[in-house]
């Protein structure tokens, strides 16, 4: 037991919806307890008006959660999910002000760690205490952080027997026993992502014991496997938690076509081994993020899925953008290395990782264009200074990705800087800096200046109807327009005809 010291407003008894299940749960004869996230979060004082609680987690003591659940959901206006009816576990997610109603997977943990400015729904979720008693299921959770609890009837006291204020103090992420990881293996990748998102050190006995049950990560669905991953690279030290999962063996085990990285030995390309410079391009890009341009904010912030970012959708395109090559490598009998192909490949294996692991259809065409785009940047400058044709050709193709595709570019650079891979490579990575700054004028260009000629004006023009054909010839146009060639309506038509003449007709 110990005193509380929460921030006064965000005491539990001043959380309306804390209020609100301690009220029903007396009317309806069961005693509540409230633990884990909220208690954390509190006590690290990581709430404000900008980031309110959104995550409360109860135990029910005698059972009946799923009971208390049903009628908390009726009570509240919310949404009732089932997790485990045998161990009786519930979720109630309730939409508020700052709620877009995106949903965990039903099965997954809430840490209540949502970034700053997040809109998120409210999430109750209720748990029948195993053996019947709160001490039995506190020790029965994943971190000595997360069992921490408050009883509404000692409003002034924090309930800790595994340790957890001490660990909290410590800044270390700590779990309760050998048997919880066993009981639920997700809970090898929730050791990592606490540690990211509380910036806290991994106890090194807890990261022994994720070695030693690392394979036990293989039973986990799939859902719930992506949620904590993308969890864990949303942080802002997402780097060093992969890092620590690539030692563990996670790495291969979520990806196991990374395995065949490690194959692949430093070169010319390459001061380090394919598996490390997968692993130090993720870095990269994660240090290399806060480096962009203000503007560039705008596009990352653009939603892919309700459990992934576009950084951590980047992040995790650094870390497969070379799966293709252990597959394309072929050394020369001049003893240069080549991996022709390997960005298509990997394109099309990130489509089958994404089937595997059950990423969302934006998700997966997002991850796999950065793979399949990852050496244009650099290509456009391996002849000299590309033309304005073909940078014109790289904005159109990239489109509104760009920014992303630019910052793992300059990340999969960055990584690649070892002895004798200097030269050259300063100039390369201010270059294809100069190609991100392009873009806004490329982007304000196009909003000010009209179309010459719309679909409508081609088809009347070349009396044929609509297709593939009409979109072909009204890109060509604009980027004829865009470079000067043409000026006017009349040069455009005369653009179209000749175009039509030449390549449509016969």
């Amino acid at each position: 037991m110990a005193s509380t010291n929460f921030p006064p407003a965000f005491h539990p008894l001043k959380q309306e919806i804390n209020q609100a299940v301690i009220k029903l749960a007396q009317a309806n004869g069961v005693k509540v307890v409230l633990v884990g996230g909220y208690i954390r979060d509190a006590l690290l004082g990581l709430y404000d008006e900008r980031r309110p609680p959104h995550d409360f987690d109860y135990a029910v003591l005698g059972g009946k959660a799923i009971e208390l659940g049903h009628k908390a959901a009726d009570a509240l206006g919310g949404h009732f999910v089932l997790l485990d009816e045998a161990l009786d576990t519930c979720r109630v997610v309730v939409d508020n002000d700052h709620s877009s109603g995106g949903l965990a997977p039903a099965g997954a943990e809430d840490s209540g760690l949502a970034p700053a400015g997040t809109r998120t729904a409210v999430q109750i979720d209720f748990a029948g205490c195993m053996g019947g008693t709160l001490d039995t299921d506190l020790k029965r959770r994943d971190l000595t952080i997360n069992a921490l609890a408050w009883d509404p009837e000692k409003p002034d006291v924090i309930i800790d027997t595994v340790g957890g204020l001490e660990d909290l103090g410590a800044k270390r992420i700590k779990v309760i026993s050998e048997q919880s990881l066993v009981d639920d293996p997700l809970r090898l990748l929730r050791v990592f992502r606490f540690a990211a998102a509380l910036n806290f050190q991994i106890q090194p006995e807890t990261l022994a014991l994720v070695d030693k049950h690392a394979a036990l990560l293989k039973n986990v669905a799939a859902e719930r496997v992506s949620y904590e991953l993308f969890r864990v690279l949303d942080t802002g030290i997402a780097g060093d938690a992969t890092k620590q999962m690539a030692d563990a063996g996670l790495l291969e085990i979520i990806f196991p076509e990374l395995a065949a990285c490690r194959r692949v030995p430093p070169n010319a390309f390459h001061h380090l081994g394919l598996f490390d410079h997968s692993v130090q391009t993720l870095i990269e890009c994660e240090d290399a993020y806060p480096e962009l341009p203000a503007w560039t904010s705008e596009y990352f912030e653009r939603p892919l899925a309700h459990y992934c970012s576009r950084v951590a959708a980047t992040k995790l395109a650094s870390l497969l953008h070379d799966i293709g090559k252990p597959s394309t490598w072929t050394v020369r009998p001049d003893g240069k290395h080549t991996f022709i192909g390997h960005d298509k490949l990997g394109a099309e294996m990130v489509e089958e990782i994404a089937k595997r692991l059950k990423w969302a259809r934006p998700v997966e065409r997002f991850i796999s264009s950065m793979v399949r785009w990852h050496l244009r940047p650099g290509g456009l400058f391996h002849q000299g200074p590309p033309t304005e044709r073909a940078v014109y050709r790289f904005y159109r193709d990239v489109g509104p990705d760009l920014p992303e595709l630019i910052l793992l570019s300059q990340a999969d650079f960055r990584a690649t800087r070892g002895p004798g891979l200097l030269e050259g490579r300063e100039i390369l990575e201010k270059q294809i800096s100069e190609l991100l700054n392009g873009y806004v004028v490329f982007i304000e260009g196009r909003k000010r200046t009209p179309r010459l000629l719309d679909g409508r004006d081609v088809m009347q023009l070349l009396e044929i109807g609509p297709g593939p054909v009409i979109g072909e010839i009204l890109e060509l146009l604009e980027e004829a327009r865009s470079l000067g060639e043409v000026m006017n309506k009349q040069q455009a038509q005369e653009f179209v005809l000749e175009l039509y003449e030449q390549k449509y007709s016969k």
